[in-house]
């Protein structure tokens, strides 16, 4: 009988020689790919024409700057101090800071009034020195509130306010309203 030996010592030394190789020949492969692939992205790169960079104009200011002072008319959503400011929301969303506290603290929600603001602060909430009522809110018989015509006494005359456009009217057509000292919002001089 004939024995069969297998040297199973050259066949292992074989297998390991197999992919020490295969994987020198893969690692030689990518670093050349990857060498090539460099020198292709330099050269694309090196062939595209310099932007010449033009400086763009600043933007225009997008909120046109008013003119202070300026009167107002607002109704009066809720109250609070914020940050240190008697801080008053408004029906129409903006923020108005009242002066003091007095003038703050007379304000009542869903009544209206007129105010003189003198500047705007950078979060926009406006800057109010002074305030006048215009309006309280309480219904009529018609369920509709009772609160134009607004009268105003400014620089000797006096002036209608109907809650669009102050027009000015004679004396005589005021006597017995109440009427505010104050700029009338929205002058309007026939």
């Amino acid at each position: 009988m004939s024995q069969l030996v297998i040297e199973t010592d050259a066949i292992k030394k074989a297998v390991l020689y197999f992919f020490a190789i295969a994987g020198i020949a893969i690692i030689g492969c990518v670093m050349g790919m990857n060498i090539v692939d460099h020198y292709s992205n330099l050269q694309a790169q090196q062939t595209v024409a310099p932007v010449v960079a033009t400086p763009t104009p600043a933007p225009a200011p997008t909120v046109a700057q008013a003119l202070y002072p300026t009167v107002i008319e607002f109704t009066v959503l809720s109250t609070t101090i914020a940050n240190g400011h008697y801080t008053v929301y408004t029906t129409t969303g903006q923020t108005v800071y009242m002066p003091d506290f007095y003038s703050w603290n007379s304000l009542l929600p869903q009544n209206t009034y007129s105010a003189t603001i003198t500047g705007a602060e950078a979060n926009g909430a406006l800057d109010a020195s002074t305030v006048n009522l215009i309006s309280l809110h309480y219904p009529t018989a018609i369920g509709q509130l009772n609160s134009y015509p607004v009268y105003y006494y400014y620089n000797g005359m006096y002036y209608q306010y109907d809650g669009h456009s102050s027009t000015q009217v004679a004396q005589k057509e005021v006597t017995g309203q109440r009427v505010i000292e104050g700029q009338p919002p929205n002058v309007i001089i026939e």
